[in-house]
């Protein structure tokens, strides 16, 4: 029997929930920190991994009946590519620049190198960015407590 690649993806899914649960175990934190703490983000991020690879499974196993169309369509390889050299580039720009000067850019370039056959405005796509940036910074510096890098030409 051979197994579909949504099947396959789900068992590889669970497997490396059971792997991450394993080592998330061996997380300290310090006494003084209240519980969730830390140690809370890893398990709920082991249980939506784990839910979407037993839908995978479940998805792979009721469509096994039917054809696989082709992983990559043609010229899917050279899209996923030029992404992630995008994010590479990204990557690179952000440890010179900073988190706030490169993310509006990057995700710019992301919306227009994934909209496929869609149009996207200029201007929506600008004020989305900025809004991503701002959620984006918020979320790890308010909420996770985490310095995001200022970049090594403003330190």
């Amino acid at each position: 029997m051979k197994l579909r690649r949504d099947t396959v993806t789900g068992i590889v899914g669970l497997a490396g929930c059971a792997f991450f649960l394993w080592a998330s175990q061996s997380i300290k934190q310090p006494a003084k920190l209240l519980e969730p703490g830390p140690r809370l983000l890893p398990y709920v991020a082991i249980v939506l991994v784990a839910v979407s690879a037993v839908a995978l499974i479940i998805k792979g196993v009721k469509d096994r009946a039917q054809e696989e169309k082709p992983y990559f369509p043609k010229g899917g390889i050279k899209k996923i590519t030029k992404s992630y050299l995008l994010l590479v580039v990204y990557a690179i720009a952000m440890t010179w620049l900073g988190f706030l000067l490169t993310t509006p850019f990057a995700t710019v370039a992301l919306f227009y190198d994934l909209k496929g056959n869609s149009r996207v405005r200029l201007v929506s796509s600008i004020v989305i960015a900025v809004l991503v940036t701002v959620g984006l910074y918020a979320m790890f510096v308010y909420g996770f407590q985490v310095k995001l890098p200022a970049g090594i030409l403003f330190e």
